[in-house]
């Protein structure tokens, strides 16, 4: 009941800040005193944030369709971990006999223009043909080659021993977490059949605030502390994107998971003091600070909360300073002229 009508009082004297004012302490009597030197601090915890365990544009590797299928077979689940070498998928349709014909056609026609490339080659040197026809033979030969290696490239990832005409068994491109889209009705040519995302390219994706954005050196998400890695050029809307360092396997997060991160942010003049320090009047923040036999009231901003205790800001220096930790209410009560109790 004390305390509950010395707040009362203090919130009705409606006193002047406090700032640069101060109490003796042989005015104190007989106040149990303890002190705590602040601790400096780089960093102080923010509020939570929403994030999810992805992956950045352009880290995983794309395995596209060489045609239309009308269906896959997906032979793992997304987010599994596969081998190199590993059968994921077969790809089911007429239109993959037609995949593998062109194949073998693209493979003949890039053979066939590498030998007259290589034939006409002397004769151009030695201008016994004109420059049209080198032109034709030179521009015939680079497009048989690109097609011929894009299909080489996808026929890499079939199995050899596949004899089935209409069906395509593919193969892991190498050892990582593989992600498809599991709703898709069909796949076109050019579409995406798998994307397969090495483990040090799995990290988290965090929003942050755009006032602290810059500020934020690393996030926690429950036993894992993450360095931001990178941070978006562009806000969108109040927020920018940053994404983590890779995730070390003793966080034992899954892709798309969503999960609470709380951002570290980068600190100033910032120290921590116990909670019982802190002393509000006039809706501003205080501790006491004792200089020799003097108790000085010095105003502090409040950063964040870390369980009993505060981050501050402060203005001027609090390193080997004594802070005040008990009798706070009391001191401050002492101040405004209302006694000990």
């Amino acid at each position: 009941m004390k305390n509950t009508a010395l707040a009362i009082l203090i919130s009705l004297l409606g006193v002047e800040m406090v700032a640069a004012q101060s109490v003796e302490l042989p005015a104190l009597g007989s106040l149990a005193l303890e002190y705590e030197q602040p601790v400096a601090v780089e960093s102080y915890p923010g509020q939570p944030l929403a994030a999810k365990v992805t992956f950045r544009n352009g880290e995983a590797f794309i395995v596209p369709s060489p045609g239309r299928v009308q269906q896959i077979e997906y032979l793992v689940e997304p987010g599994a971990w596969v081998k190199e070498g590993q059968p994921f998928a077969v790809l089911r349709g007429p239109e993959m006999h037609h995949v593998e014909m062109r194949y073998q056609s693209s493979r003949a026609l890039a053979d066939s223009a590498e030998q007259r490339f290589k034939s006409n080659l002397p004769l151009y040197e030695s201008k016994a043909i004109s420059e049209s026809q080198w032109r034709e033979i030179s521009e015939n030969y680079y497009a048989s080659q690109l097609e011929y290696e894009h299909m080489r490239h996808f026929f890499e990832l079939v199995v050899g021993a596949d004899n089935d005409p209409a069906a395509l068994t593919l193969t892991a491109p190498s050892a990582s977490v593989i992600e498809y889209n599991t709703d898709a009705s069909k796949v076109e040519e050019g579409d995406s059949i798998a994307l397969f995302i090495p483990l040090q390219a799995i990290r988290l994706e965090v929003a942050l605030p755009n006032n602290i954005g810059t500020a934020v050196t690393a996030v926690r998400a429950g036993e894992c502390e993450l360095d931001i890695e990178r941070v978006s050029a562009m806000t969108n809307g109040f927020f920018i994107k940053a994404w983590t360092q890779s995730l070390p396997p003793a966080c034992h997060l899954m892709m798309g998971q969503q999960v609470l991160a709380r951002p570290l942010v980068r600190a100033s003049n910032a120290y921590r003091v116990k909670q019982s320090a802190v002393f509000t009047l006039q809706r501003e923040s205080y501790i006491w600070l004792r200089r020799g036999d003097v108790l000085a009231a010095v105003a502090v901003t409040v950063q964040a909360a870390e369980g009993d205790f505060y981050v501050v800001r402060c203005e001027e220096s609090l390193a080997g300073q004594d802070v005040l930790i008990s009798s706070v209410s009391a001191v401050q009560g002492v101040l405004l002229g209302l006694g000990e109790e």
